[in-house]
């Protein structure tokens, strides 16, 4: 037994003397791996603290010991690190965003705020702290500000895949008051004569979500009708939000009533999903299952979309994919979609067996032409079958204006 008590404390000599013998860079690095891969922070800290014995100035430790304490919610303690960091150097790139997360994770964007500001006097081009300002400003409900420093991001760099992510979320805050007029014709290449629908809306970010008014003009098969919709964006979280409808129509071209509900969700990498259904009420009811994957990248957003309708035999299911590639902000894009199948949510027959496939493609150009004008212009072509092997080809032409106030 004194024999083992013997090794143990010759051990525990010959480790303490191994450490001693590690560099400060050999320690960090020891810090970094019980942070990260055996996911002991308490661990890292006690790292960090016999390095920052060794070398008191080690401003790398010292950053890391301070995002270590705000993973952990010890944010005086993370503070204090900071406020000796920038006592001796108040430009360190790595400190200054480190401080930022700080703030704006313990719900003090005011301060998260004061650290981008200073971050972009020594960083002016900083796309880090440009993005982080817009978050920052966004919390504050400065969502004009947070926009234009997106948009000056933007510039920068088109291809921010987070910058264009967070600009799609937060452009109907920023647009209070906007007004839509549209426009589409549809011609067929034999049986019906042209369709025709127009739409102008009107819609208002109110303190729960966006809100949109609509009224849709529809003359198909030689019938003329209106709809009315309301559609609401209530917004619960940062990334959360909903998508709530309502429409009527006495109209013969259009659903006696229709409602949707869909739930959206911003995941990590830029991704967001959805979920959600329609109800269509024509002579029957007519449910709808909707499901939506889109994923950032660079300066393209990818978006695919399904659409399940259980009681319909023959068009029960349609697939679809749109490619946008951004040409500068978040209002300037082209696009490219394809589709197969055909659902309900996009026919206005009252015999929803009516069509038994389709397949299309199409092009969208988008761009503000002006602070406060968006103009929209689309192409579409569709091959459809009418029954079991004839098809009817459609062609759509659609422009739309949109002006924000």
């Amino acid at each position: 037994m004194k024999y083992l008590f013997f090794f143990l404390i010759a051990f525990s000599f010959a480790n303490l003397y191994a450490q001693n013998k590690m560099t400060s860079d050999d320690l960090f690095k020891q810090a970094r791996e019980a942070a990260f891969e055996k996911k002991d922070r308490a661990q890292a800290r006690s790292i960090c603290y016999e390095i920052l014995k060794r070398s008191p100035n080690y401003t790398d430790v010292e950053v890391f010991l301070a995002r270590l304490y705000t993973w952990d919610d010890m944010y005086d303690s993370a503070r204090a690190v900071f406020k000796k960091i920038f006592a001796r150097d108040s430009s360190n790139y790595d400190a200054i965003n480190a401080a930022i997360d700080l703030e704006y994770w313990s719900n003090n964007s005011e301060q998260a705020l004061k650290y981008c500001n200073l971050g972009l006097e020594k960083y002016p081009r900083s796309e880090d702290f440009l993005l982080k300002k817009a978050k920052a400003l966004a919390d504050l409900k400065q969502y004009d500000e947070a926009f234009n420093t997106l948009e000056e991001l933007l510039k920068i760099n088109n291809s921010n895949a987070d910058a264009l992510s967070f600009a799609e979320r937060l452009k109907e805050d920023v647009r209070i008051n906007a007004i839509t007029v549209s426009y589409s014709y549809e011609r067929f290449n034999e049986i019906f004569s042209p369709w025709q629908l127009g739409y102008i809306q009107y819609s208002r970010q109110t303190p729960i979500g966006t809100t949109i008014l609509r009224a849709n003009y529809g003359d198909r098969f030689d019938t003329k009708g209106m709809q009315y919709e309301i559609d609401m964006y209530p917004r619960f979280a940062d990334g959360l939000y909903a998508y709530l409808n309502f429409g009527y129509s006495n109209s013969s071209i259009f659903p006696k009533t229709r409602y949707g509900a869909s739930l959206y969700y911003s995941l990590p990498f830029s991704f967001e999903v959805d979920a959600g259904f329609r109800l269509l009420k024509y002579s029957s009811d007519v449910w709808i299952y909707t499901g939506a994957l889109g994923k950032y990248y660079s300066n393209f957003w990818f978006s695919f979309r399904t659409y399940i309708t259980p009681s319909v035999q023959y068009a029960s299911h349609s697939y679809s994919l749109i490619i946008r590639y951004y040409l500068s902000g978040a209002d300037d894009y082209i696009a490219l979609s394809g589709g197969t199948g055909i659902s309900p949510e996009a026919s206005s027959i009252d015999n929803q067996n009516y069509w038994l496939k389709s397949n299309s493609g199409g092009i969208e150009y988008q761009s503000k032409i002006t602070n406060r004008v968006i103009i929209n212009v689309s192409g579409d072509y569709a091959n459809e079958e009418r029954s079991p092997g004839s098809f009817i080809s459609e062609f759509t032409a659609g422009i739309s204006l949109k002006y924000l106030f």
